[in-house]
């Protein structure tokens, strides 16, 4: 169990790498939250947080990135999805095509990848090289990885297609795409019919725009 002063600490580190994608080290941190915790205690904070498994070392780095176990709080505990931001300003949907459209403008919002399953073994997917553009996929064996979970899609989102029936985050080794990513997988009804949308990226993601996303999507298309 964290404390709430390190769930501040926490939320911050997860912030700023989100939109940084660098390291996060204590001095960052002092000069950004020098109004409420001193720096001696930033730094006894973050080593508490690396015990607890949240906070790692990559590399000779002299900062500090969110491991998996922190994604995994930040989205169950630190995020406040019920607020409602839309940012795709839906009209009436007259057909296939114009999913497909709106899911290249939600890759272009997220510059990650979007999957849209029309049935079972009926797929579409976009913006896999917006998600390969990404700093995390320098990694060769990591690009190797997801390139084969892409050759396999029709095994994946057909097993999403069977079991999923609402919206839901899978994270690293929850996540059926990759066990370096995460995605945030809805489904919703369109002509009376089963459809499902995932939005695929890094662990480094803005889960709460893909929430969002997702979220209008799964509301709003009927």
């Amino acid at each position: 169990m964290i404390t709430e002063r390190q769930k501040q600490l926490l939320k911050t580190i997860i912030t700023s790498y989100l939109k940084e994608a660098q390291p996060v080290a204590s001095g960052f941190l002092a000069n950004k939250l020098k109004a409420s915790i001193s720096s001696a205690t930033i730094r006894n904070e973050m080593v508490a947080l690396e015990k607890e498994g949240l906070i790692e070392q990559p590399h000779t780095s002299a900062g500090r990135i969110p491991t998996e176990k922190a994604y995994q709080f930040y989205v169950d505990e630190l995020i406040d999805f019920k607020k409602d931001k839309p940012l795709l300003n839906l009209g009436e949907i007259n057909s296939l095509e114009e999913i497909k459209t709106i899911a290249k403008k939600i890759s272009e919002l997220t510059g990650d990848a979007v999957i849209v399953a029309f049935a079972k073994n009926d797929f579409y997917y976009t913006g896999i090289s917006n998600l390969f553009a990404k700093e995390e996929f320098a990694d060769r064996k990591m690009l190797i990885s997801v390139s084969q979970i892409i050759d396999h899609l029709d095994k994946v989102v057909g097993d999403l297609f069977e079991d999923l029936d609402e919206i839901e985050i899978m994270i690293g080794h929850k996540n059926p795409f990759g066990t370096k990513c995460s995605a945030l997988v809805g489904t919703f009804n369109y002509q009376e019919e089963k459809r499902l949308i995932a939005i695929v990226g890094p662990l480094r993601m803005d889960y709460e725009k893909a929430y969002s996303l997702i979220n209008e999507i799964v509301q709003n298309i009927k």
